[in-house]
């Protein structure tokens, strides 16, 4: 920590040096003398850590204005005031705004740093601000320092041996998937990462029908067979530590989602196999190519077209007359699932929903219904266009635009090709279709599906946990190593979520053993949660404040209030992952047996809702009980917001 009296020095030097600048005028003071009083007794009535901010940065530069006036003028009386009486009394104002902890930081460097980088800041920003400033600069340093400049050299052990990538390049549809499949089932130790546990398990039941012995691991569960060779994984379950002769990568597209993208850039980068097969559309093939040879790694690239035609309709589709078995019909909101499904199940016709927050295994069981034959038609989301394998004749666009957590947009050409490219599955049909509800949304599928995707610029990185070893708290240094640009083509993942859980748990930091523990603070607040529901939210932080209690977490129970019908059950089954995900990363005991009986008697009150009575969910105004246009925003006809 600075001496007070050599911060006071450091001071007298800064205003010193500001009245030698040339280019400041000097200040026309005819009552100096009055100024200096009122000053003085402004400052001895301040007392610290009670002064505002911007009253302090206002004494700054009264002190700074009167400085250079006293100093060019020769006004020695005025000097000695400042540096006798107004400057101590200034320094200590400024030091009462700091904590403890950031007094004992000031030294030396900091000094010499406002010297070099801001010099004369101190005349006219507090300590408090410029310590802040500091901090920034110390800490982004240090994650340059830590931080290789360029990504792939995070992993040297990996650089030092040769890997092979077969690059799978080809539209939905087209085989690319089975074909890297055929491969993996040789390996003598192999894994599949892919975006969905539903792939995964589609992965751990192929591989295992065909003899070869395959575990399957995501952030929801663990299935052990034994003498496994194979593992079938969510993308985010990857072991950058385990050595493997082959391995899969599906959806590598996904290399640019601002959420998600980072874990293929990951796996690419730093996944220790012989041999990479890399599943992705055309608008990756650049990307890969590029992360490929900045690993120094050598590739070959196998490319495939679609097994059947893709047609796109010349008549825009008509709900729900033109409805017809083997049509899946794409919304972008739960709410607008049920709704269609209701109003279809008034017709008489039996659909299946997929959508986003649906659990995984009850999405499967809507996709068998659908594969059987038991229901004539789905209503999805986007959610489809992930690699799930459905007997789609037709794709139907109800809506072409989405709402994207900013604001309502219209679709992209690659949301466009991935969804409609579900049409038409090979083996079962000949040829697969595309429509649009309206002759302007019709128009716009069809040139968006003809039109070229563009190659996707942006590669996404995640958080190197190496930096958690920063001085300093958890919150500051994500921001700060955020606002650090990277090379191109590499983007910051998006941190968001992770802040907000960091603000939820640092209003309870006194109750959470292991806040300071950045390490285990970053565990906490990268769980994968759905931050928008308020009682998943509530358990998490329980979690966090009572994890070290027991060995094992409270369970979550079923709570039955206002939310009634699906959203009940679809909020307990977020919470008994929740109870999974963190249990699994707190290393604390798991009552497996509970909580699969827990999620199948969920899973059953769910599958109750969604096969009877969706009728519950049609849009109808609030006020008269109208039935409202599909997709409509708001739950009032158009009569009664006039008549309100």
């Amino acid at each position: 920590m600075i001496e007070r009296k050599k911060l006071i020095q450091f001071y007298i030097e800064q205003y010193t040096e500001e009245s030698r600048k040339k280019e400041k005028k000097i200040p026309r003071y005819t009552d100096a003398p009055s100024r200096m009083k009122n000053l003085q007794k402004a400052l001895r009535r301040a007392r610290p850590s009670r002064v505002p901010i911007q009253n302090l940065e206002d004494y700054h530069r009264q002190i700074k204005n009167m400085a250079i006036y006293a100093y060019r003028k020769k006004r020695d009386a005025l000097t000695l005031t400042i540096q006798i009486e107004l400057l101590p009394k200034l320094v200590d104002l400024d030091l009462g705004l700091l904590l403890k902890e950031q007094k004992e930081r000031l030294d030396g460097e900091f000094l010499s740093y406002l010297k070099r980088k801001l010099p004369g800041a101190l005349c006219q920003e507090t300590l408090f601000t410029l310590y802040a400033k500091f901090r920034q600069y110390k800490v982004k340093n240090k994650i340059l320092e830590l931080v290789p400049s360029r990504p792939e050299m995070e992993f040297p052990e990996v650089r030092r041996m040769q890997r092979h990538f077969i690059l799978h390049i080809g539209p939905t549809n087209s085989g690319k998937t089975f074909r890297s499949l055929e491969r993996l089932k040789i390996a003598g130790k192999g894994v599949y990462l892919g975006p969905l546990r539903l792939l995964a398990l589609e992965v751990y039941e192929q591989i295992n029908a065909y003899g070869v012995p395959c575990t399957m691991l995501t952030g929801q569960e663990c299935i052990e067979e034994e003498n496994s060779r194979i593992t079938a994984s969510t993308i985010e379950m990857a072991d950058f530590d385990e050595e493997y002769d082959i391995a899969v990568i599906d959806e590598a597209q996904l290399v640019a989602d601002t959420d998600r993208g980072h874990s293929w850039t990951k796996a690419i980068l730093g996944l220790c196999a012989k041999e990479i097969h890399i599943c992705m559309s055309p608008a990756a093939e650049p990307a890969m190519i590029h992360l490929i040879e900045l690993c120094g790694d050598d590739y070959e690239i196998e490319r495939y077209e679609r097994k059947t035609a893709l047609l796109c309709e010349d008549k825009p589709f008509a709900f729900p007359e033109d409805v017809k078995p083997g049509d899946a019909l794409i919304v972008f909101s739960k709410k607008s699932v049920l709704d269609v499904a209701g109003r279809l199940e008034e017709q008489g016709i039996d659909a299946s929903v997929i959508y986003g927050s649906l659990p995984p295994e009850i999405r499967r069981r809507q996709m068998h219904l659908f594969n059987k034959g038991k229901t004539r038609v789905v209503v999805a989301t986007d959610a489809i266009g992930m690699g799930l394998n459905l007997p789609v004749r037709r794709i139907v666009f109800l809506q072409a635009e989405k709402f994207d957590g900013v604001g309502r947009r219209l679709l992209t050409v690659s949301e466009v090709r991935q969804i409609a490219g579900r049409a038409g599955r090979f083996g079962i049909y000949n040829c697969g279709y595309v429509n649009a509800m309206g002759e302007e949304e019709l128009e716009f599928i069809r040139e968006h599906y003809e039109a070229k995707e563009q190659p996707i610029e942006e590669v996404n990185l995640g958080f190197p946990q190496l930096l958690l070893d920063i001085e300093g708290p958890l919150d500051e240094i994500l921001k700060i190593w955020h606002s650090v640009t990277p090379s191109a083509p590499f983007v910051k993942e998006n941190i968001d979520e992770a802040l907000t859980l960091y603000e939820q748990a640092k209003k309870c930091r006194d109750q959470i053993e292991g806040f300071e523990d950045k390490r285990i603070l970053y565990r906490m607040i990268t769980c994968p949660i759905d931050i928008k529901d308020r009682k998943v939210v509530s358990l998490w932080l329980s979690y966090c404040k009572n994890y070290t209690a027991d060995v094992s977490l409270e369970r979550p129970r079923l709570e039955y209030g206002r939310r009634k019908g699906i959203q009940q059950y679809e909020t307990y089954y977020k919470q008994l992952d929740l109870y999974y995900q963190f249990s699994h990363r707190m290393q604390k005991v798991i009552e497996e047996d509970w909580l699969n009986e827990e999620r199948n008697r969920t899973e059953m009150m769910i599958m109750k809702y969604l096969t009877k009575g969706k009728t519950d969910y049609i849009a109808r105004c609030r006020y008269c009980g109208k039935l409202l246009p599909l997709g409509a925003q708001f739950q009032v006809c158009d009569r009664c917001f006039r008549r309100k």
